[in-house]
């Protein structure tokens, strides 16, 4: 059946009717033979996905009107349906997922080429697939964001989107949400790494976004997954995301959620004043340090063939913004200022000492004395130079 013929068959049915054949000419061409056929069949997916699937363009090619909201909720269930239903790979597992489904999600949400309301679907697909237990959906949208950078645009607005659209709707007891590091650990791992560069982000050159603070929902489902599993931290780096792409595919480098939820756990001290928050930042820097300590020991002993990854980097630990907020507020010299600081700066020297401990800290040694040397004058501090100099 060639290029034109499809189309024309598929636009002799209606929705919902046409949508789901074009989803299944769509496994089709996707997971068919390589042949020197296959830059057309890419062509004609991405031409059936956005006349069928997500009907942003009519048969000629022109942009469309958007979907009704009933239509647009009717799509959601079926993409969803589709992909609980369809299970190409018998031995999928609940972090890679399957490979053939990863494939089809990846050429339906891709990173460039479709247009900005594609992602707010997939950001309600997403939500969808959290409420009712859909991991595949979610196994898949783990692996794209591993392999497009969970800093990503695209992982950053996924995130951003979860947030303003499902996490903030939720309450802290949702279970789908307390199961998710068991079903979809991948996912979930790599949220909380997208997550991490939301707030308090010291790379941004946008003032406002480096003092910016997590929802509390978000704060206490974080803390929750990590002491619910001292390992989650660290699945980005031991799966292997080669078996969950496509073929002829490179897999990215992981990124782990570590360094991130640090800098939250070093800011708060200095920027967030409610008292119920400032426990919960304590208690998720208490859970990163075990995760650190413990996780890693745990996974490495089962598994020594995985080479070690690391979870604090010499050169972004301490970044300049946190040291001019610490100045800043040394400056004010009132005892709760002072004190705010004194907790900064053990923070900072807990989460290096256990990276240390660990071998997981990556950087020159010297390089972390220097800095290290520039904070306020502190006990631990000291021990810790010390023990660094030996």
């Amino acid at each position: 059946m060639d290029y034109n013929e499809v189309k024309v068959n598929l636009r002799k049915f209606g929705f919902p009717l046409s949508t789901e054949n074009a989803l299944n000419q769509i496994q089709t061409i996707i997971n068919g033979e390589t042949s020197r056929k296959q830059h057309l069949n890419e062509d004609l997916a991405m031409d059936l996905i956005s006349e069928f699937i997500f009907c942003e363009t009519n048969e000629e090619g022109k942009s469309t009107k958007p979907m009704s909201r009933i239509r647009y909720l009717e799509l959601l269930v079926m993409i969803c349906e589709y992909f609980n239903k369809t299970k190409i790979k018998p031995d999928n597992d609940n972090c890679c997922g399957d490979t053939a489904l990863n494939a089809i999600f990846m050429t339906l949400f891709p990173q460039f080429g479709a247009p900005p309301q594609r992602t707010n679907m997939l950001v309600s697909l997403v939500s969808l697939a959290i409420s009712t237990y859909s991991n595949l959906i979610l196994q898949s949208a783990g692996v794209q964001m591993q392999q497009l950078g969970c800093s990503s645009k695209y992982s950053s607005q996924l995130a951003d989107g979860l947030v303003k659209k499902f996490f903030t709707f939720i309450s802290t007891d949702c279970s789908s949400l307390h199961l998710l590091p068991q079903n979809a650990p991948l996912f979930t791992a790599n949220l909380m790494t997208s997550l991490s560069e939301l707030y308090f982000n010291t790379k941004t050159t946008d003032t406002s976004m480096s003092f910016k603070e997590p929802p509390r929902i978000v704060l206490e489902t974080v803390v929750r997954w990590i002491n619910s599993d001292p390992c989650l931290c660290f699945t980005a780096h031991y799966t292997d995301l080669q078996r969950a792409l496509p073929s002829g595919a490179i897999p990215m480098a992981a990124t782990l959620p570590f360094l991130g939820l640090f800098r939250w756990c070093f800011f708060a001290p200095l920027c967030v004043k409610n008292n119920k928050d400032l426990e919960l930042y304590s208690e998720l820097h208490c859970a990163l340090i075990e995760s650190v300590m413990q996780g890693w020991k745990v996974y490495s002993e089962q598994n020594p063939r995985i080479t070690r990854p690391y979870t604090l980097s010499v050169h972004s630990v301490i970044p300049q913004q946190l040291k001019d907020l610490i100045d800043e507020t040394i400056k004010l010299n009132d005892q709760a200022s002072m004190q705010a600081v004194e907790i900064v700066v053990e923070r900072l020297t807990q989460s290096i000492h256990a990276a240390i401990i660990s071998d997981t800290i990556f950087g020159n040694k010297q390089d972390l004395v220097n800095q290290l040397e520039l904070l306020p004058e502190n006990e631990v501090l000291k021990t810790l130079i010390k023990r660094i100099q030996v």
